[in-house]
């Protein structure tokens, strides 16, 4: 169950703040950051934060279930 909120949260920053980790360090270690252009890497960001919703969502209700 707290797997599930933690992935819902980092969805949701994801979501919200999809160039987070466009600084930094970060620049220079990430392969999406230096193989996407700037739009392609926002909307990856948003589509990974929509992926960790969903499984985080899944897990909730799972535990939920049980």
């Amino acid at each position: 169950m707290l797997l599930g909120l933690v992935l819902v949260v980092v969805g949701a920053v994801y979501l919200l703040k999809p160039t987070i980790f466009r600084r930094g360090i970060w620049l220079k270690t990430s392969i999406a950051i230096r193989a996407l252009s700037d739009d392609n890497y926002i909307r990856y960001m948003r589509i990974l934060g929509v992926i960790l919703i969903v499984f985080g969502l899944g897990l909730i209700v799972r535990a939920a279930l049980q």
